[in-house]
């Protein structure tokens, strides 16, 4: 069973069914943001919990806004990475910048806030919230409402990429006079600062401006970062309020330094008056943000806005087509296909213009600067994701790490905003730029990208920030391992490794032969960690001893990072035969991976939902976390394609689902939902590589949006009891093994499959 938390209330837990016997299947879909669910992911709890953004955004927009809320748990935690929980009963404001699915606390700035009154005490959050009515909440892409039950306020949100709109009308009940709008220029999320802040008032130009420098829980690792900004409110205030730290509300036009904020105040008139407020943004300046809310906000049109959004949403998520599957289903495949495309975000300017990691303004000629990749997880999912789908968002993704690397001298670890937080191990961005050039996209400076991936790799003096950030490279050089002498020793040399065979792939693929040997070979260096009378890959000394005495693979051990000796096994996923040789021959290897799910179902068979353990980290195989994400789709590389399918299908079903809780753990920019969208179409990125492992299709039939048009995916008798492939066939031609090359997903081939409910000997290698 799917472990659901005992504090989420959105739906119960039930595995997805299907249509009765007789009943056709449901007709292909036409307008994909009908099943987005932005909601999912929203609930959970501890480490099961998503931290997905329930707010209006536009594809890969900057503009991100949404409410932060409070509840039972306060603000703090796993629960409010996003500002948001689904078990909250109070809204703090709507703030304009978020991250999605992330483990840490960063954002959730410049809020705004109506009220229907102002005094001293709604200067900060605990004063200015207030309950809502879960009742009324919805969101859609491009598009959040709520009502404020304090006050009765409808609130209504909806986005540009750039931009924000907001519409808030004042219902009876309220407190009579004035109505009130807050911009709190002091309010983070928790463990975030704004260390310094301006804002200028202009009444006869019903106006603000100003900025504010932001140090959030990664952002503060490079110094923080500023966004400046520029709103608008449709109708005129009759009095403004300015503050800031130490200094009470008064009239004013101008406030500077830390807890800055300011109220307007809005004359009563009859009915149900409406305040309407726009807010445009900028990394660069407070013009580039009154530009941006200029070229995409020219009007006070909030309903043309939110439909040419949520239109934007469709054509993009149109790339994917299905055809039969279930409500859920369909629910779950469209809503982690939108989730993938929150993150990373747009941070060039309409005219083209961002913010460098160097400090310095520069101009995108040609692409869209993006920031905020969460590269640790998103290499392994949605990257790869983008080079099928989406391909100028893989180019765009691609050619901004390139330019932080021209600014920097190194490739970043996790990018957000103006900087790199540094977070996670390994050097990711490898992979990014490898795998997207191995699946066809091509419009970036390969050459000068690889030369400095090459660089961090195989010189023998360290760049700048060393491979990732980070100097355990040394000794990974030399001794084909890092020496336990750093914490992590397993992880960051299972990643370097998983990041030598996609360097090494890119050589081969740029005519760098000698480079391409080299890099294959170090990749090969993880192997000396492993330890045949345990079975397990172990931390070492460079005396060449293990760590420890008494060996626990349950144990998260400082040998692992986020991962046990059993979730860490499978990282080595490039080099199947070596490690069935290590393992002594492919049976023992397919029966110690068969163990590793068999415990993991059992685990969360006996899972009690209420317990404290349903929010922890699961022991074995879970969808969670990262490490050990791809576990199922090594049995196809091991030739039992029909494990794949068993395995695939029970987390898919096991794990996913349409509620809050959803998601099994931090979707982490979108990566968790990457998986399940690959796992529903039944092919599964080998990353580094140009080669996708052939899964489990869960819809009857797929057409996917690729350069030129149409690639089909049919999968006949596909269904949730159906978890087998019988055959499969490409164009005709049939498949003898579970393996598609980039070169085949081309517009007008099918991959033809047929499903059943038995495991087959399709594919299987004797």
């Amino acid at each position: 069973m799917r472990a659901c938390c005992a504090f989420i209330f959105l739906a119960a837990c039930s595995d997805p069914v299907t249509p009765p016997e007789g009943v056709p299947p449901l007709p292909p879909v036409d307008q994909p943001t009908a099943y987005v669910s932005p909601f999912i992911g929203t609930g959970g709890f501890g480490f099961h919990a998503a931290a997905s953004f329930p707010g209006a955004v536009a594809p890969n927009g900057m503009a991100k806004v949404g409410p932060d809320t409070s509840g039972p748990y306060g603000t703090g935690g796993f629960l409010h990475y996003a500002g948001y929980w689904y078990g909250d009963n109070a809204v703090q404001g709507f703030s304009h910048m978020h991250t999605h699915g992330t483990g840490i606390a960063d954002y959730g700035i410049l809020t705004l806030m109506p009220s229907d009154d102002f005094d001293a005490s709604r200067t900060v959050p605990s004063g200015y919230q207030s309950p809502f009515d879960k009742a009324s909440e919805t969101a859609s892409p491009g598009y959040y409402a709520v009502t404020l039950t304090r006050g009765n306020i409808r609130a209504e949100l909806t986005a540009t990429t750039r931009a924000a709109h907001h519409r808030y009308s004042f219902g009876p009940g309220g407190k009579a006079g004035a109505r009130y709008l807050i911009l709190d220029l002091d309010h983070h999320l928790e463990g975030g600062t704004v260390s310094d802040a301006e804002v200028v008032v202009s009444p006869d130009q019903h106006s603000l401006s100003g900025h504010l420098h932001s140090n959030g829980g990664m952002s503060r690792r490079y110094g923080g970062h500023d966004l400046f900004f520029a709103i608008r409110t449709r109708q005129p205030f009759s009095k403004q309020l300015v503050w800031s730290a130490g200094v009470a509300p008064a009239d004013g036009q101008r406030a500077s330094g830390t807890g800055v904020g300011a109220a307007l105040a809005f004359d009563a008139i009859e009915g149900a008056p409406t305040i309407e407020v726009q807010v445009g943004l900028s990394l660069v300046s407070i013009d580039h943000a009154a530009a941006n809310l200029a070229a995409e906000m020219p009007d006070w049109a909030f309903d043309a806005t939110h439909k040419q959004t949520a239109a934007a949403w469709d054509a993009l998520l149109s790339a994917a087509r299905v055809e039969g599957g279930t409500e859920e289903q369909r629910r779950i495949f469209y809503t982690g296909l939108y989730h993938a495309f929150l993150m990373p975000t747009i941070q060039t300017d309409a005219d083209g213009s961002f913010h460098g990691h160097d400090g310095m303004i520069h101009q995108a000629d040609g692409y869209r600067f993006m920031s905020d990749l969460s590269l640790w997880d998103t290499y392994r999912t949605l990257h790869p994701l983008y080079s099928l789908l989406a391909p100028e968002q893989a180019r765009d993704a691609v050619r901004s790490l390139h330019e932080m690397a021209r600014e920097t001298g190194h490739f970043p670890k996790w990018p957000l905003a103006g900087g790199d937080g540094g977070s996670m191990i390994g050097a990711n961005a490898e992979i990014v730029v490898a795998d997207a050039y191995l699946k066809g996209v091509r419009d970036f400076d390969a050459q000068g990208a690889y030369s400095v991936l090459r660089g961090a790799a195989l010189d023998a003096v360290t760049p700048a920030g060393g491979r990732g950030g980070r100097e355990q490279v040394v000794p990974y050089m030399k001794m084909g391992y890092v020496t336990a002498d750093d914490t992590g020793t397993v992880s960051l040399t299972t990643e370097y490794g998983r990041e030598d065979f996609a360097l090494s792939n890119l050589a081969a693929a740029l005519g760098e032969t000698d480079d391409a040997n080299t890099l294959r070979a170090h990749s090969l260096g993880y192997r000396k960690l492993f330890d045949p009378g345990s079975g397990f890959l172990r931390g070492r000394h460079a005396d060449g001893s293990f760590t420890a005495s008494h060996f626990e693979p349950l144990c998260s051990c400082p040998d692992y990072v986020e991962a046990n000796a059993w979730q860490s096994l499978w990282m080595p996923s490039y080099d199947v035969d070596g490690m069935k040789t290590l393992f002594g021959g492919s049976g023992p290897y397919l029966d110690q991976l068969t163990s590793f799910f068999s415990q993991s179902k059992d685990y969360f068979d006996t899972l009690d939902p209420k317990a404290l353990t349903a929010s922890l980290q699961a022991p074995y195989y879970w969808p969670g976390n990262e490490p050990d994400i791809h576990a199922a789709y090594l049995f196809a590389q091991a030739g039992r394609p029909d494990l794949t399918q068993q395995w695939a299908r029970w987390a898919l079903l096991t794990h996913f689902s349409a509620a809050a809780d959803g998601l099994p753990g931090n979707d982490d920019g979108g990566t968790m939902s990457a998986w399940a969208v690959f796992s529903a179409l039944g092919i599964y990125p080998l990353v580094g590589s140009d080669q996708y492992a052939i899964g489990s299709p869960l819809f009857s039939r797929v057409q996917l949006r690729v350069p030129g048009g149409v690639f089909t995916i049919a999968a006949d008798g596909a269904a949730a009891e159906n978890a087998y492939v019988q055959s499969a066939d490409l164009d005709g031609v049939p498949l003898t093994r579970p393996i598609l090359i980039h070169k085949d997903l081309q517009a007008g081939h099918t991959l033809h499959m047929v499903m059943g409910p038995l495991p087959s000997s399709w594919g299987q290698t004797p």
